[in-house]
């Protein structure tokens, strides 16, 4: 007699292999120190994103009518650019820029900061002939001022690395026709894009 046994369907298959038709057992819950690592990501990016709009493109918002129709009296609020334009070529003409509330020390001013467009770079003539105002001699296309003004401004070469300002809204301004030019370190922003009154 033959002593060889042969085996049954049942006894070929692997004892650790799962039954086809066995369920699939639920997957256990991630440990918690992968949730800890979740919230510290998505608070780290939380705090980035404030830091980002705090410092390095803060907004403003706008209030006086010294740049109407531009910006109106209030309610917009604008976007800046505190760090990036600087280290560029700073501001160039035609920008509205932010500035510090010390430029106006000497006249009455309640503001923070002001807010006002660049018209003069460093090295140029600016003159104001009953409220046109000249560039090294040549009258200056403005499109974006409707209240104009009709004061005077003698011819002034501006020093390196000031600028001269002025606002939208000509005969109320306080601006660079009455403190003059502005140094860069007194420039803390300047405006991307505005949020309109809702």
């Amino acid at each position: 007699m033959s002593d060889k046994l042969s085996r049954s369907d049942n006894e070929s298959q692997p004892e650790n292999q799962p039954s086809r038709n066995q369920p699939e057992t639920e997957r256990p819950f991630p440990p918690r120190r992968n949730w800890l690592r979740f919230i510290f990501r998505y608070a780290a990016i939380y705090v980035a994103i404030i830091l980002l709009f705090r410092f390095v493109i803060p907004s403003y918002m706008v209030e006086g009518s010294s740049m109407e129709p531009t910006y109106q009296t209030e309610g917009d609020r604008v976007l800046t650019d505190r760090i990036i334009f600087k280290l560029l070529e700073g501001p160039q003409r035609g920008e509205i820029v932010i500035l510090d509330k010390s430029v106006t020390q000497g006249y009455s001013s309640n503001d923070d900061s002001l807010i006002k467009r660049v018209i003069g770079l460093p090295g140029e003539n600016i003159e104001i002939r009953q409220g046109t105002v000249y560039i090294n001699g040549e009258p200056m296309a403005e499109p974006y001022v409707q209240n104009h003004a009709d004061y005077n401004y003698p011819a002034t070469t501006l020093p390196a690395g000031c600028y001269f300002v002025l606002g939208d809204n000509r005969p109320i301004s306080l601006d660079s026709h009455y403190f003059g030019c502005v140094n860069k370190d007194k420039i803390l922003a300047k405006v991307l894009l505005k949020f309109p009154h809702l």
